[in-house]
């Protein structure tokens, strides 16, 4: 499994889009924290270009398997 850190950019890969992370459903985001059983992602950043993981945007717990890293 991958290993996430506090700025790490990522994307959400929902199950049922079946690894396409072209899918609309997929969503962007920034890590904020982790722990020995979730990354936790803030979601509401649009374009995650300039962000941190600092934003006071609302996160969410996220499984390890439905994220990759973006480049």
């Amino acid at each position: 499994m991958e290993d996430y850190k506090h700025g790490d950019k990522v994307i959400y890969i929902p199950n049922h889009v079946e690894g396409d992370v072209r899918h609309k459903d997929c969503q962007y985001g920034i890590v904020s924290s982790t722990n020995e059983h979730f990354v936790v992602v803030k979601y509401d950043c649009v374009s995650c270009t300039r962000c941190t993981g600092d934003e006071p945007y609302t996160a969410q717990a996220t499984k390890r398997e439905n994220l990759v890293r973006r480049v």
